[in-house]
């Protein structure tokens, strides 16, 4: 299949953060002039990207920069910025325009003011809040299981949760997924935080949906840059989590940009929600116990738990407006430890998917 030109990547993606980590992986696998030809771009773009890598060894190389000019020829010389900040500082009320006809300065309405904000005391203004980037729209244009995003969440760090944790010996970590469109959640437990962990829940859940006919080759799974999911920070690197999705499922694994938790704000935000729905307020008895009631919130929270974000709909509601009326069992899929799971990866990485044998580490039943 041919590959779409890098131009064109620039023209519709709001982030080609993706196709330069992929870009680079290549061209330090197979070389510049391979790159090239493989991306349909100039050795120049390829050169650039690799060059930005190789000085810094940080993917926020590959992140866009500000195109701001260095030095700008229209700036005011100091002295006068300096004149017009005392002048400010002397009438506190005093506008750019009154600067401008009263006491014969020559900058611009616009200079003036810019130099006012700058100085170290700006006008106070109470602005009215404006939502930046509310992406609701453009989630709403996304398919059912088209992304979906997976995070991991530190459960030592919730006072209630940490004492029966020690007590009961509860998993320490939370492995999410949640679907963009509809909300839907997926958790599963480790008491470790690694790529085995990791790769493990990203099998057990994508074996999860195939059993109910999604197609998983149209899912991107959607990451940070934890070694968990990426291996190290680098764009060569390739870990089991990366291998499962790609060559088993034949998915896309997309890795937000470093430092951008906002990416992944659908993710990051069920961990706030079930922090206080759950963990703050739940006591466990035993390990039997916890995972009983972490399958009765995942059902309450797809099945029943209204979105106020989402039109106060809850991700079943939304499945079945697109899907048509649909097994709820899709959306529920048992929260298992993923360290006792071993075989689910071994059988996945080497190609097998058993599905009787998947089942018998779920011997759960939804409890009230």
């Amino acid at each position: 299949m041919d590959r779409i030109p890098y131009r064109l990547v620039l023209k519709d993606a709001k982030d080609p953060f993706n196709n330069r980590c992929d870009m680079v992986r290549y061209a330090m696998d197979q070389g510049i002039k391979p790159a090239a030809r493989h991306y349909s771009c100039s050795r120049n773009t390829i050169r650039k990207w690799l060059r930005r890598y190789t000085a810094e060894q940080s993917l926020t190389a590959l992140k866009n920069r500000s195109r701001k000019p260095n030095y700008s020829p229209n700036l005011t010389p100091e002295h006068e910025a300096k004149e017009i900040r005392e002048l400010r500082e002397s009438l506190k009320k005093i506008g750019a325009r009154r600067m401008q006809y009263e006491f014969g300065v020559k900058r611009s309405v616009s200079a003036i003011q810019r130099i006012i904000k700058s100085s170290n005391n700006p006008p106070k203004r109470r602005r009215k809040h404006i939502t930046k980037n509310d992406l609701r729209e453009e989630k709403q244009k996304l398919k059912i299981f088209e992304k979906i995003q997976i995070d991991i969440k530190h459960l030592s760090d919730i006072p209630n949760y940490w004492k029966q944790m020690r007590a009961n010996k509860l998993p320490g970590y939370q492995f999410t997924a949640r679907d963009v469109k509809s909300g839907a959640l997926f958790i599963a437990y480790g008491r470790n935080k690694d790529c085995i962990n990791a790769s493990t829940f990203c099998a057990y859940l994508l074996q999860h949906l195939k059993r109910f006919n999604i197609k998983v080759r149209e899912i991107n799974i959607q990451t940070d840059n934890d070694g968990a999911f990426v291996g190290n920070s680098s764009p060569k690197s390739s870990a089991p989590f990366k291998y499962i999705i790609e060559e088993i499922y034949k998915a896309t694994h997309l890795r937000i940009p470093p430092s951008a938790p906002t990416h992944n704000s659908d993710v990051e935000t069920s961990h706030i929600r079930i922090e206080e729905e759950f963990y703050d307020i739940e006591d466990f008895g035993s390990l039997r116990n916890f995972l009983n009631k972490a399958l009765t919130y995942q059902v309450y929270f797809n099945l029943i738990r209204p979105n106020i974000y989402k039109n106060l709909k809850s991700p079943l509601k939304i499945v079945e407006e697109e899907m048509g009326t649909v097994d709820p069992y899709l959306l529920i899929c048992p929260p298992v430890i993923l360290d006792d799971m071993f075989e689910l990866y071994e059988s996945t990485v080497t190609g097998g998917h058993d599905v009787p044998r998947i089942l018998r580490f779920c011997k759960l039943k939804i409890t009230g």
